[in-house]
């Protein structure tokens, strides 16, 4: 009677929460990390896989901007009149590794957001 009762339970619990795990609705915006895990999985529209790309084309801008500001800092420690340390974690060549892999990282999300744009005009094509 009790493994019965413990059974009964444990099919409860696994029909609710594989209810739950089909039921992955694509957000309105896609504003996190979180965000676009969601999106990614429920996207089937072509407007879907565009707002996707949208947010892969503001991820870049974003990582391109503080590339950028980075390498402005590591032209003002290269010009800078301070005893130049290169073993010390603020020096110029330091910034210019972080701007180098930042605007990598912004390359890659370009690519991921043409990619998304492409995939939401076949969709958008094989749906006229």
């Amino acid at each position: 009677m009790y493994t019965k009762r413990i059974c009964q339970v444990l099919l409860m619990m696994t029909l609710a929460f594989g209810g739950i795990a089909w039921a992955v609705q694509m957000p309105l915006y896609i504003t996190n990390e979180k965000d676009l895990r969601s999106a990614l999985k429920a996207a089937k529209a072509p407007e879907d896989h565009e707002r996707i790309a949208a947010y892969y084309g503001v991820k870049a801008d974003r990582l391109e901007a503080q590339a950028a500001e980075y390498e402005a800092d590591a032209r003002a420690y290269r010009n800078s009149p301070v005893v130049k340390n290169l073993t010390a974690p603020n020096t110029a060549a330091r910034y210019e590794a972080i701007a180098k892999r930042l605007r990598q990282e912004a390359q890659s999300n370009r690519e991921r957001a043409a990619m998304h744009e492409k995939i939401a005009n076949i969709a958008d094509a094989a749906t006229q």
